[in-house]
């Protein structure tokens, strides 16, 4: 018996028509893809997109709460320390350069006094309710500022450009520095801290935690 045989045609046009079929697939699946674009995509790709980057634009909060650091009354770079702060446990060398020379007389330095060869403007330390403005006949035009119910910073020997009951953010201007009669300078600030009533060293003041003086 003879085996027929395809003609030597017919082959090559199933080829021909199995890749027609083959590329028409390939057109209508590209076709779909690029109408839905988010098909073009593997899921991690997607999710990479499509993931938004939060910016913490308000580095100073904990758990909602703001992270208050206690910061220096003033800016300028040339204000140095003329007087330090009286320590009861300080050295003889530490005493005696807290010690305030006024009329012949002695006394300990209540604070910190501050100098510069050129005016400086006086900052809040910390936020607080302007709550004193007063003339001190020694030591100049006198500030005081309300932080909490514990804690109060006392800004003298400035020219002051706030009033009683005025309220400011940490860092605000309180007025510029000035004269007194303890000081040779023309420019200078005296800072006291009072906590529960206590005086308090104004440069220990500056490291301390300020939600652990509430």
């Amino acid at each position: 018996m003879k085996q027929k045989k395809l003609k030597s045609y017919v082959l090559p046009t199933i080829y021909v028509i199995i890749l027609m079929l083959v590329f028409g697939a390939v057109s209508l699946v590209t076709s779909f893809m690029h109408s839905n674009p988010k098909y073009l995509y593997s899921v991690d790709v997607l999710d990479e997109e499509n993931t938004t980057t939060v910016v913490d634009t308000n580095p100073g909060t904990v758990d909602g709460a703001l992270s208050e650091g206690i910061i220096k009354p003033f800016t300028s770079e040339n204000v140095k320390i003329a007087k330090t702060f009286y320590e009861l446990d300080g050295t003889e060398a530490e005493q005696q350069n807290s010690l305030i020379t006024f009329q012949n007389t002695y006394m300990k330095n209540t604070g910190v006094l501050y100098n510069a060869s050129e005016e400086f403007e006086v900052i809040t330390v910390l936020d607080g309710t302007v709550v004193n403005v007063k003339e001190d006949e020694i030591l100049g035009s006198v500030v005081e500022i309300e932080h909490n119910a514990n804690l109060r910073t006392v800004y003298y020997s400035l020219k002051p450009q706030v009033k009683v009951g005025d309220f400011l953010s940490q860092g605000e201007v309180i007025g510029v520095s000035s004269t007194n009669k303890i000081s040779e300078s023309k420019y200078n600030l005296l800072l006291e801290v009072y906590y529960n009533g206590t005086l308090m060293n104004p440069e220990k003041f500056y490291q301390m935690d300020v939600s652990t003086l509430n």
